[in-house]
């Protein structure tokens, strides 16, 4: 404790100055200099603020408290502290071992009672800690605004102050924010909600706002933050401001977007080859996954459409379109389409058409500026945005997807999603294509070996594959099916025909009285060629009364016919033998003998007649 006593200043301190000077020695460091600036007196708190013991700083100079920094101008300093006038301020010394310490100190100037100078003294309290704390608040602060967007608002949502970061995330001039409302950087449709309004009503009773939020630049530009909105309070607790710190996280938010879209393009794939494994119906596929590309694009209206060939000209077959009928008439139209499955498109020389003919993308947000634009339709919907993507197998077109009208336009990146469903499309298509070649083929060789080539009627082959069905069940007694009956016919005089015209007249002939035959008759009888001029006719239900009636009008019919070759008319007749199903026929070999017996009775009556 400084001593009260002390022969320098014994005039000076009556009994309350010693209790004050104690009460002081207790709260301050405490150093008296002399004149020189050489340190005459130091106390125990002093002491404990360097780390020197007061041995160490008694006859010291204040100069080794000092940085280098401020030893050097440490003349000017003391001149200023002797003539009074510097009283108080925020200092950094240095103690034992380099220790940095951070004082708030007042240099007074000691006197006698006639105004003399005899000294210096010094109050100090040690402010390193609260210091240190305050720089690395401030260093927090800094960091906090060097890597994020930091904006300030008034409570009413007016733009106090925004950072450097703030204003390139927004494309901003700071000048072109401050004042301005902070409706400003939010879409209409939620600025003018009651979402809004909730949101500042919230701020303003101190409550933190954090979250993702879209904003809008300047010029409309759209971005994605991470924020918070903090609330900033005084001393009394009442909300003065509101910060927000802020995070670019658009480019995070773009690559959610383009997953969430790969797995509903993926979505779509699936659906698509689902659809065409169980159902093997490619226009059922189409339309299945229609609607949902439709949404994953953000597209207003679109088709998928399949190319198909027609005298060596691509046209293209749409199973899957947006419904645009503008009045009665398209739409008549387009439902007539669908139901014919799908619409028709044979003039290819237009805006969508350019795809197939050059098998080329079409990427266009100024579709009327268009090389292959040709115009729409009086009443048709404009069209403000449009995308072709060709459907290729192998390099050939095989179909496309036109989508049109997407919110900003259509661009590269939503052409790189589509691609994997793109390609499925192709495979699909292709394989489709090869299933009816194949489902063709197979219906042409069954065809061929069912039927004569030369008339294109059943076979004899393909007439007892049916034939013998139909006898099983009438030769079973507990058959409830009514009898039927059988036909047998030749071409009379068929070799004359043939010798006199020749065999390729004779084969004409053969194929016009087929032809004469298939109209005369019902879809569930059965007509065939069996051989040579011979055809043979089962009639279903009938009995051998109805059987002979119809064969007798068959007859009729090819004996009035005349049939032209180069000019020439030749006629021809027929003689026919009709036999009814009768239990006694253990075949239908016995029922065929039958028809042919009563067929040769015919020609032995004289030809063209029916027996």
């Amino acid at each position: 404790m400084l001593q009260a006593n002390r022969t320098r200043i014994p005039d000076l301190l009556g009994y309350d100055a010693q209790a004050k000077l104690v009460a002081l020695d207790r709260a301050y460091g405490i150093v008296e200099f002399d004149l020189e600036g050489t340190i005459v007196l130091a106390n125990e708190l002093f002491c404990s603020f360097v780390g020197y013991s007061k041995e160490a700083l008694i006859g010291a100079p204040h100069t080794m408290l000092l940085t280098p920094a401020d030893r050097a101008q440490h003349n000017g300093f003391w001149q200023e502290v002797l003539a009074g006038r510097l009283e108080s301020g925020e200092f950094k010394r240095i103690g034992k071992g380099g220790k940095e310490v951070w004082i708030h100190a007042s240099y007074t100037p000691i006197t006698d009672p006639q105004g003399r100078l005899l000294g210096v003294i010094k109050l100090a309290l040690d402010i390193t800690q609260s210091r240190n704390e305050q720089a690395a608040q401030q260093s927090r602060l800094s960091a906090l605004y060097r890597s994020q967007a930091v904006i300030e608002f008034s409570l009413d949502g007016t733009v106090l102050d925004a950072n450097s970061n703030y204003c390139q995330l927004t494309g901003y001039e700071r000048h072109e924010l401050i004042g301005k409302p902070h409706r400003l950087l939010c879409e209409p449709s939620f600025a003018d909600s009651p979402h809004y309004q909730q949101f500042w009503e919230t701020l303003r009773r101190g409550e933190l706002v954090s979250g993702r939020f879209r904003r809008l630049g300047k010029q409309g530009h759209p971005f994605w933050i991470q924020a918070s909105y903090n609330p900033v309070l005084d001393g009394d607790g009442v909300v003065r401001k509101v910060i927000k710190y802020a995070y670019d996280i658009t480019h995070n938010v773009k690559l959610e977007i383009i997953a969430s879209d790969q797995r509903a393009i993926l979505d779509i794939m699936l659906t698509a080859h689902h659809s065409f494994l169980l159902d093997r119906d490619l226009a059922c596929a189409c339309d299945k996954i229609f609607n949902p590309l439709l949404r994953v694009t953000g597209s207003e209206f679109g088709f998928i459409g399949i190319v198909h060939q027609e005298e060596a000209c691509p046209v293209l077959h749409v199973p899957s379109i947006t419904n645009l009928s503008w009045d009665e008439q398209t739409r008549q139209w387009y439902e007539l389409q669908r139901q014919r499955g799908g619409l028709v498109f044979r003039d290819l020389d237009n805006l969508f058409g350019h795809v197939i003919t050059h098998n080329t993308q079409v990427c266009t947000n100024e579709p009327t500026q268009h090389v292959a634009s040709r115009g729409m339709p009086t009443g048709h919907p404009p069209l403000t945005s449009f995308l072709g993507i060709p459907i290729r197998y192998q390099d050939s077109v095989i179909g496309m997807i036109g989508l049109a009208n997407r919110p900003g336009g259509f661009d590269d990146e939503l052409i790189a999603l589509l691609t994997p469903l793109v390609t499925t499309l192709g495979t699909l298509i292709h394989a489709r294509t090869l299933e009816d070649e194949r489902s063709l083929i197979e219906n042409t060789l069954r065809f061929n070996a069912e039927h004569d080539f030369l008339t294109g009627l059943p076979n004899r082959s393909s007439f007892f594959e049916h034939a013998n069905v139909l006898f099983s069940h009438l030769e079973d007694e507990s058959s409830d099916l009514p009898t039927s009956s059988l036909a047998l016919l030749d071409i009379d005089h068929f070799k004359q025909i043939n010798d006199e015209y020749g065999h390729l007249v004779g084969d004409l002939v053969l194929k016009e009285l087929a032809h004469l035959l298939q109209g005369q008759f019902r879809d569930i009888d059965i007509i065939a060629r069996i051989g040579g001029e011979e055809f043979i006719v089962l009639l279903k239900g009938a009995t051998r009364e109805l059987a002979v009636k119809i064969m007798d009008r068959c007859r009729e019919q090819v004996a009035q016919h005349r049939f032209e070759h180069d000019g020439q008319a030749i006629c021809f007749t027929i003689s026919v033998g009709v036999a009814a199903f009768s239990r006694q026929f253990h075949s239908i070999d016995e029922w065929i003998h039958d028809a042919d017996t009563r067929l040769y009775r015919s020609k032995h009556a004289g030809r063209n007649r029916v027996s």
